[in-house]
């Protein structure tokens, strides 16, 4: 169950009422009453009971009850604790939750108040101590005809509400004390008059326990209402911080921040003076700070006299402030310290009037709210970041790639694998060269997946695509509102590649006002949002590709020199495919055992003259232009033995004119089923059949023919 903002309020106005009970000094009876009947939609229950200790601590003794069918178990029913599975529950303050109760009695065939309410039909039932002044003094019980009804959740609400309850039953039970004593005291004053002395004295002091508990009981239900109206660290700390001024009079509240990873510490406060005034601690080392003794020790730290020791950094860091005195206080929050919350007075022996141990529970309260609001940052901040990971992963997966499979043992591809192995396990910049369709992205994606850093992303950019005005946006993100139509936060490149690496194809076409930002990474390993202040750290390898003269627009002006010398740090040639033509066989085969999984063909060889033309071609179009090419010859390929039309290579196509020059690809597969029906009558299935012809399955060739819209005319029996 989610804690809606409806049971939110429902829980608020429950506490309200609880409070306004004692107040007015209402009975137990009263105030249960009230309690089980405001309970209704916020937690589900059957029957309610409230049992307390007795005066010895020895027994329950069932107090209040509410149940919507007959009771078995009754109030006044009284069962002793040791030996009773309560009493480990008492003693360790937590909530427990049964959600068979007919099982658990087969267990604990002994325990008859589990016999009696089982009688009563139910099946189900949760139960939380009662703990006032830190000892407990009871158990609420909330049971339920259904098994699984409760869950960590409502544990969670509920002993939430305990805590209120036993609060509650604690003025009560004040409340019951000092009225029976009173009757003693005017009992007793018939007798002397000495006694009236002490009775005013008792009055005032039990007064002032009940005043002091009635101002603790309403910060706490204020703090709690905070958090749970926000989940802005700031605006929480803020609220709270105004909250404890009004308490005990600071003049400061702090909120002290940590990063383990790099032993620093760094927060925020609120000054009050005149006005309230934000101070923003900057980021020191965590290392023989007052802040890190605390968290260590999860102890409170007392500064009661600056004037006269100051041997940690903030000792000397708040007396040059001008404070006389200071508290600093662990935030822990599921057993891990969170933060450390500060007080600090300017005025002498402010601090001995202040309640420590109403402020330790502050805290964590305090504790709480941070940790939510922690939790909610990073969920945000990760779920921006999956969204776009998301978008990353399914464009690759649109792609095979296989990274560290590069096809060719030519000497020139045999120098540039062992360029990506000297560089792959080194965090160096790589600049990649070479003309269009060589396979540089190849070669960035080898590097990456050879290095360490394989486990995270690699992020493809490319920087010819991306408009100007985009391009910055695009590479380093922008928060909400920089800029029309920037409706929220949007993380960049480098952020996604976090601790993986960043492939800048086409550097070359990155305006100016760009490359200086991207100098600054590669110095600084720094960004910032277009419209942040922020400088948020990048932990990325960068790898850029060009297929332009790069030293060439740095001497016409178009391309910053520093920052080509920070690309250039390992340049990789990949040289064009006339200058490997060794790799061409091997290439060629490679592509075909691809298509022949496409396609479901079965080509296994490659005509002698095809081979001779493909050899002697000069590839303008490079590597990416021999699968093209290749794949347009699969298609097409009837049999076994791959062949090409000499028209299709663009050294041939300026002498031809016929109009198969414009095909696209889908046309030249349903030309190619064209003819295979026209040569077999348009027969599909068996041997001599169109399936067969193609080398495809005659449901595969239904399919396409269905596709393409190839239809028989009826009167010549001619296809179209």
């Amino acid at each position: 169950m989610t804690t809606t903002s409806h049971e939110n309020v429902a829980y608020g106005n429950l506490v309200e009422e609880l409070l306004e009970q004692i107040t007015m000094g209402r009975s137990f009876e009263e105030l249960f009453n009230s309690i089980y009947d405001r309970l209704h939609g916020i937690i589900p229950y059957n029957r309610i009971a409230v049992a307390l200790l007795d005066e010895s601590g020895d027994a329950l003794n069932l107090i209040s009850c509410r149940s919507d069918g007959s009771q078995a178990l009754k109030v006044g029913y009284t069962a002793p604790i040791q030996g009773s599975t309560l009493h480990a529950l008492l003693l360790t303050s937590q909530p427990r939750i049964i959600n068979d109760l007919p099982d658990y009695l087969v267990k604990k065939p002994q325990s008859v108040s589990t016999m009696l309410i089982v009688k009563e039909g139910m099946r189900s039932n949760l139960t939380l101590p009662l703990v006032a002044g830190g000892k407990p003094i009871g158990v609420v019980f909330f049971s339920s005809r259904e098994k699984g009804t409760y869950n960590e959740q409502h544990a969670h609400l509920l002993k939430r509400l305990a805590g209120h309850i036993a609060i509650s039953i604690e003025k009560a039970q004040l409340i019951e004390a000092l009225q029976k004593h009173n009757k003693e005291l005017l009992e007793a004053n018939e007798l002397k008059n000495q006694f009236l002395q002490k009775l005013e004295k008792e009055v005032e002091r039990r007064t002032q326990e009940l005043s002091s508990s009635e101002d603790r009981y309403r910060l706490l239900v204020s703090l709690g209402q905070i958090i749970n109206s926000s989940l802005d660290l700031r605006q929480v700390f803020q609220r709270a911080a105004e909250e404890i001024h009004k308490l005990i009079g600071c003049d400061r509240v702090s909120l002290i921040l940590v990063r383990p990873e790099d032993d620093s510490r760094h927060g925020f406060a609120l000054e009050f003076a005149a006005s309230v005034r934000w101070a923003e601690i900057p980021v020191q080392s965590l290392s023989g700070s007052a802040a890190h003794w605390v968290m260590e020790h999860r102890q409170p730290r007392i500064a009661r006299r600056l004037d006269e020791a100051r041997p940690l950094v903030e000792d000397r860091q708040f007396f040059e402030l001008g404070y006389q005195a200071y508290v600093y206080l662990p935030l822990v929050c599921r057993d891990a310290s969170v933060g450390v919350v500060g007080l600090a007075t300017r005025q002498d022996n402010q601090l001995d009037g202040w309640d420590l141990t109403l402020l330790r529970e502050l805290s964590n309260v305090l504790a709480t709210a941070l940790d939510n609001a922690s939790a909610y940052t990073q969920i945000t901040h990760l779920k921006a970041q999956l969204e776009q990971e998301n978008f990353y992963l399914r464009d690759e997966i649109k792609t095979e790639h296989d990274f560290t499979n590069l096809i060719g043992e030519g000497r020139a591809m045999q120098e540039s694998r062992k360029a990506i192995q000297q560089v792959a396990n080194t965090n160096s910049t790589v600049l990649i060269l070479g003309e269009t369709g060589t396979g540089k992205e190849l070669i960035a994606r080898a590097i990456h997946e050879l290095s360490p850093r394989k486990e995270h992303l690699l992020v493809k950019v490319n920087c010819a695509a991306l408009a100007p005005g985009v391009i910055t946006s695009e590479l380093f993100g922008h928060e909400q509102g920089a800029f029309t139509g920037a409706m929220k936060r949007r993380l960049g490149r480098f952020e996604l590649a976090q601790h993986g690496s960043i492939f800048l194809d086409e550097i070359a076409e990155v305006p100016l006002e760009t490359q200086v930002l991207l100098l600054r990474v590669l110095q600084e390993r720094v960004i910032e949002r277009v419209g942040g202040t922020e400088s948020i750290e990048v932990d990325v390898r960068v790898v850029a590709a060009t297929n332009r003269d790069l030293k060439a627009a740095v001497d016409e002006g178009r391309f910053r020199s520093d920052l080509f010398y920070r690309l250039n740090v390992f340049p990789i040639h990949v040289p064009p495919l006339r200058e490997r033509r060794e790799d061409i066989p091997a290439l060629i085969n490679h592509f075909i055992s691809q298509f022949d999984r496409r396609m479901n063909k079965q080509v296994t060889r490659v005509n002698r003259k095809t081979m001779e033309l493909l050899m002697n071609y000069h590839w303008p179009g490079n590597v990416r232009e021999l699968e093209n090419i290749v794949e347009r010859a699969m298609i097409v390929t009837p049999g076994d033995t791959l062949e090409i039309d000499p028209t299709w290579l663009s050294s041939t196509q300026k002498d031809s004119a016929g109009p198969e020059r414009q095909l696209t690809m889908a046309g030249i597969e349903r030309q190619g089923i064209l003819q295979a029906l026209e040569r077999c009558g348009g027969k599909i299935y068996g041997p001599a059949g169109a399936a067969a012809a193609l080398g495809l399955k005659p449901s595969t060739l239904y399919g396409r023919i269905r596709k393409h819209r190839v239809l028989k005319n009826p009167r010549t029996g001619g296809f179209a």
